[in-house]
Protein backbone atom coordinates (compact mmCIF):
# COMPACT_ATOMS: atom_id res chain seq x y z
CA UNK A 1 0.00 0.00 0.00
CA UNK A 2 1.95 3.46 -1.11
CA UNK A 3 0.73 6.11 1.44
CA UNK A 4 1.31 9.87 0.77
CA UNK A 5 2.65 12.26 3.05
CA UNK A 6 2.18 16.21 2.55
CA UNK A 7 3.77 18.95 3.73
CA UNK A 8 2.82 22.62 3.55
CA UNK A 9 5.77 24.69 4.49
CA UNK A 10 4.47 28.39 5.50
CA UNK A 11 6.08 31.28 6.65
CA UNK A 12 5.51 30.59 10.02
CA UNK A 13 4.10 26.85 10.79
CA UNK A 14 5.08 23.91 8.68
CA UNK A 15 1.97 21.28 8.76
CA UNK A 16 2.94 18.04 7.65
CA UNK A 17 0.33 15.28 7.79
CA UNK A 18 -1.12 11.77 5.72
CA UNK A 19 -3.50 12.31 2.88
CA UNK A 20 -6.07 9.73 2.91
CA UNK A 21 -9.17 9.65 0.84
CA UNK A 22 -9.52 13.10 0.34
CA UNK A 23 -8.44 14.10 3.72
CA UNK A 24 -4.99 14.64 6.13
CA UNK A 25 -4.98 13.01 9.31
CA UNK A 26 -2.01 12.15 12.02
CA UNK A 27 -1.16 16.17 11.37
CA UNK A 28 1.90 17.67 12.96
CA UNK A 29 2.41 21.52 13.33
CA UNK A 30 5.77 22.98 14.41
CA UNK A 31 7.36 26.42 14.01
CA UNK A 32 8.83 26.65 10.49
CA UNK A 33 11.94 28.38 11.61
CA UNK A 34 12.67 25.03 13.65
CA UNK A 35 13.08 23.29 10.34
CA UNK A 36 15.96 25.49 9.47
CA UNK A 37 18.43 23.10 8.76
CA UNK A 38 19.54 19.65 9.78
CA UNK A 39 18.82 17.83 12.41
CA UNK A 40 16.07 19.59 13.13
CA UNK A 41 13.53 19.55 10.15
CA UNK A 42 14.61 15.57 9.34
CA UNK A 43 13.63 14.81 12.54
CA UNK A 44 10.28 16.36 12.40
CA UNK A 45 9.77 14.71 8.65
CA UNK A 46 10.27 11.34 10.04
CA UNK A 47 8.17 11.70 13.24
CA UNK A 48 5.36 12.34 10.74
CA UNK A 49 6.62 9.10 8.37
CA UNK A 50 6.11 7.28 11.53
CA UNK A 51 3.10 8.16 12.80
CA UNK A 52 2.03 7.10 9.22
CA UNK A 53 2.95 3.66 9.62
CA UNK A 54 3.24 0.72 6.85
CA UNK A 55 3.17 1.03 3.22
CA UNK A 56 5.76 2.58 0.56
CA UNK A 57 6.10 6.26 1.23
CA UNK A 58 5.16 8.90 -1.15
CA UNK A 59 5.89 12.76 -0.76
CA UNK A 60 4.29 16.16 -1.88
CA UNK A 61 5.31 19.46 -1.01
CA UNK A 62 4.14 22.74 -1.04
CA UNK A 63 6.92 25.37 0.48
CA UNK A 64 7.28 29.18 0.77
CA UNK A 65 10.68 29.03 2.19
CA UNK A 66 12.77 28.05 -0.19
CA UNK A 67 15.94 26.72 2.64
CA UNK A 68 12.59 24.13 3.84
CA UNK A 69 11.83 23.19 0.13
CA UNK A 70 15.47 21.97 -0.44
CA UNK A 71 15.86 19.82 3.18
CA UNK A 72 12.15 18.30 2.22
CA UNK A 73 14.11 17.32 -1.16
CA UNK A 74 16.95 16.50 0.17
CA UNK A 75 15.48 14.25 2.78
CA UNK A 76 13.34 12.61 -0.13
CA UNK A 77 16.07 11.96 -2.58
CA UNK A 78 18.44 10.14 0.61
CA UNK A 79 15.85 7.88 1.40
CA UNK A 80 14.89 7.27 -1.99
CA UNK A 81 11.61 8.50 -1.57
CA UNK A 82 9.18 9.43 -4.98
CA UNK A 83 8.26 12.93 -4.36
CA UNK A 84 7.01 15.75 -5.70
CA UNK A 85 7.38 19.74 -5.30
CA UNK A 86 4.29 21.76 -6.00
CA UNK A 87 4.70 24.86 -7.64
CA UNK A 88 2.55 27.97 -9.03
CA UNK A 89 2.60 26.46 -12.59
CA UNK A 90 2.33 22.70 -11.55
CA UNK A 91 -0.96 21.18 -13.31
CA UNK A 92 -4.05 20.96 -11.59
CA UNK A 93 -7.79 20.57 -12.01
CA UNK A 94 -8.06 23.89 -12.33
CA UNK A 95 -7.22 26.13 -15.70
CA UNK A 96 -4.60 28.56 -14.16
CA UNK A 97 -5.05 32.78 -15.17
CA UNK A 98 -2.83 33.84 -13.25
CA UNK A 99 -0.67 36.28 -14.98
CA UNK A 100 2.52 34.95 -13.81
CA UNK A 101 1.39 31.21 -13.06
CA UNK A 102 5.64 30.48 -11.79
CA UNK A 103 5.05 33.19 -9.17
CA UNK A 104 2.03 32.06 -7.63
CA UNK A 105 2.58 30.61 -4.54
CA UNK A 106 1.48 26.94 -4.60
CA UNK A 107 -0.12 27.27 -0.61
CA UNK A 108 -2.43 29.29 -2.65
CA UNK A 109 -3.02 26.74 -5.51
CA UNK A 110 -3.41 23.89 -3.35
CA UNK A 111 -5.65 25.77 -1.01
CA UNK A 112 -7.79 26.31 -4.02
CA UNK A 113 -7.88 22.94 -5.16
CA UNK A 114 -8.43 21.74 -1.60
CA UNK A 115 -11.70 24.26 -2.22
CA UNK A 116 -12.72 23.11 -5.54
CA UNK A 117 -13.12 19.60 -4.44
CA UNK A 118 -14.79 20.16 -0.73
CA UNK A 119 -17.36 22.56 -2.07
CA UNK A 120 -17.19 22.26 -6.20
CA UNK A 121 -17.09 25.86 -8.34
CA UNK A 122 -17.50 28.54 -8.32
CA UNK A 123 -15.30 28.90 -4.75
CA UNK A 124 -14.08 31.63 -2.89
CA UNK A 125 -11.12 30.69 -0.40
CA UNK A 126 -9.65 32.61 2.33
CA UNK A 127 -6.48 31.71 3.96
CA UNK A 128 -5.77 33.53 7.43
CA UNK A 129 -1.61 32.91 7.84
CA UNK A 130 1.06 34.97 7.65
CA UNK A 131 -0.42 37.20 5.74
CA UNK A 132 -4.64 36.79 4.62
CA UNK A 133 -5.24 36.04 1.43
CA UNK A 134 -9.16 36.00 -0.74
CA UNK A 135 -8.87 33.80 -4.35
CA UNK A 136 -11.49 33.02 -6.42
CA UNK A 137 -12.07 29.80 -8.75
CA UNK A 138 -14.59 30.42 -11.45
CA UNK A 139 -17.59 28.26 -12.56
CA UNK A 140 -15.14 26.88 -15.73
CA UNK A 141 -12.50 25.74 -12.83
CA UNK A 142 -10.68 28.54 -13.50
CA UNK A 143 -8.51 30.01 -10.85
CA UNK A 144 -8.76 33.46 -11.60
CA UNK A 145 -6.16 35.40 -8.40
CA UNK A 146 -7.45 37.77 -5.92
CA UNK A 147 -5.97 39.63 -3.27
CA UNK A 148 -3.25 39.59 -0.38
CA UNK A 149 -2.91 41.51 2.56
CA UNK A 150 -1.44 41.87 5.94
CA UNK A 151 -2.28 38.80 8.35
CA UNK A 152 -4.08 39.35 11.20
CA UNK A 153 -0.72 38.35 13.74
CA UNK A 154 1.34 40.06 11.41
CA UNK A 155 -0.81 43.23 11.50
CA UNK A 156 -0.30 43.63 15.16
CA UNK A 157 3.01 42.83 15.34
CA UNK A 158 4.07 45.19 13.02
CA UNK A 159 2.23 48.39 14.66
CA UNK A 160 3.55 47.41 18.20
CA UNK A 161 7.16 47.19 16.77
CA UNK A 162 6.74 50.49 14.59
CA UNK A 163 5.00 52.46 17.05
CA UNK A 164 6.02 54.18 20.81
CA UNK A 165 2.94 53.35 22.51
CA UNK A 166 0.98 50.58 20.84
CA UNK A 167 1.73 47.08 23.00
CA UNK A 168 1.54 43.73 21.71
CA UNK A 169 -2.06 41.43 22.43
CA UNK A 170 -4.06 38.63 22.58
CA UNK A 171 -5.52 38.31 19.78
CA UNK A 172 -7.98 35.59 21.43
CA UNK A 173 -9.42 37.14 24.66
CA UNK A 174 -13.02 38.31 24.72
CA UNK A 175 -13.93 40.74 21.97
CA UNK A 176 -15.53 43.81 22.49
CA UNK A 177 -18.42 45.27 20.25
CA UNK A 178 -16.21 48.24 20.34
CA UNK A 179 -12.79 49.27 21.54
CA UNK A 180 -12.77 51.60 24.64
CA UNK A 181 -9.22 50.59 25.46
CA UNK A 182 -6.24 50.49 23.23
CA UNK A 183 -5.58 46.86 23.46
CA UNK A 184 -9.11 46.36 22.50
CA UNK A 185 -9.31 48.56 19.84
CA UNK A 186 -6.64 46.75 18.13
CA UNK A 187 -7.75 43.39 18.92
CA UNK A 188 -11.07 44.32 17.27
CA UNK A 189 -8.82 46.17 14.72
CA UNK A 190 -7.27 42.51 13.60
CA UNK A 191 -10.14 40.13 13.73
CA UNK A 192 -13.31 41.95 13.21
CA UNK A 193 -11.69 43.75 10.71
CA UNK A 194 -9.77 40.76 9.25
CA UNK A 195 -13.57 39.67 8.88
CA UNK A 196 -14.78 43.02 7.45
CA UNK A 197 -12.19 42.79 4.50
CA UNK A 198 -13.14 39.03 3.62
CA UNK A 199 -16.89 40.13 3.64
CA UNK A 200 -16.25 43.08 0.92
CA UNK A 201 -13.88 41.16 -1.03
CA UNK A 202 -16.26 38.15 -1.10
CA UNK A 203 -18.81 40.18 -2.12
CA UNK A 204 -16.71 41.66 -5.23
CA UNK A 205 -15.51 38.31 -6.11
CA UNK A 206 -19.33 36.88 -6.27
CA UNK A 207 -20.23 39.75 -8.11
CA UNK A 208 -17.67 38.52 -10.92
CA UNK A 209 -17.77 34.53 -10.61
CA UNK A 210 -21.53 33.96 -9.08
CA UNK A 211 -23.49 35.01 -6.13
CA UNK A 212 -23.95 31.47 -4.89
CA UNK A 213 -20.10 31.01 -4.81
CA UNK A 214 -19.24 29.11 -1.34
CA UNK A 215 -16.77 30.90 1.08
CA UNK A 216 -14.14 28.19 2.66
CA UNK A 217 -11.56 29.72 5.67
CA UNK A 218 -8.26 28.14 6.71
CA UNK A 219 -5.09 29.03 8.18
CA UNK A 220 -4.00 29.42 12.03
CA UNK A 221 -6.45 32.54 12.38
CA UNK A 222 -9.38 30.79 10.67
CA UNK A 223 -11.08 29.72 13.54
CA UNK A 224 -10.79 33.37 15.59
CA UNK A 225 -11.85 35.16 12.07
CA UNK A 226 -15.01 32.92 11.48
CA UNK A 227 -16.48 33.57 14.96
CA UNK A 228 -17.00 37.31 13.57
CA UNK A 229 -17.45 36.53 9.79
CA UNK A 230 -21.15 37.51 8.78
CA UNK A 231 -20.97 35.52 5.70
CA UNK A 232 -22.07 32.05 5.66
CA UNK A 233 -18.56 29.82 5.44
CA UNK A 234 -16.98 26.60 5.98
CA UNK A 235 -13.59 26.52 8.10
CA UNK A 236 -11.19 23.57 6.80
CA UNK A 237 -8.35 23.99 9.01
CA UNK A 238 -6.29 21.17 6.58
CA UNK A 239 -7.42 22.68 3.57
CA UNK A 240 -4.32 23.01 2.21
CA UNK A 241 -2.59 19.54 2.84
CA UNK A 242 -5.93 18.31 1.55
CA UNK A 243 -5.34 20.44 -2.01
CA UNK A 244 -1.58 19.36 -1.99
CA UNK A 245 -2.70 15.63 -1.91
CA UNK A 246 -5.24 16.21 -4.63
CA UNK A 247 -2.72 17.77 -6.96
CA UNK A 248 -0.56 15.04 -6.46
CA UNK A 249 -3.43 12.25 -7.31
CA UNK A 250 -3.93 14.71 -10.19
CA UNK A 251 -0.20 14.34 -11.47
CA UNK A 252 -0.04 10.58 -11.07
CA UNK A 253 -3.62 10.13 -12.72
CA UNK A 254 -5.47 8.78 -9.55
CA UNK A 255 -7.77 11.93 -8.96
Amino acid sequence: MNTLLVVDVGNTTTRAGVWHEGTAREVRVTATRALMGAPGGEAELEAVADAAGGGRLRVAISSVVPEVELLCARWCQERGLLFMVIHGDTPTRLVNRYAEPRRLGPDRLANAVGALARLGAPVIVAALGTATVIDAVSAEKEFLGGAIAVGVESGVTALSEMTAALPRIHLRAPMPEIGRATEDCLRLGAVVGAAAMIEGLAGRFRALIGKSAPLALTGGNAQAVSEHLALEHHVFPNLTLEGIGAIWAHAHGTG
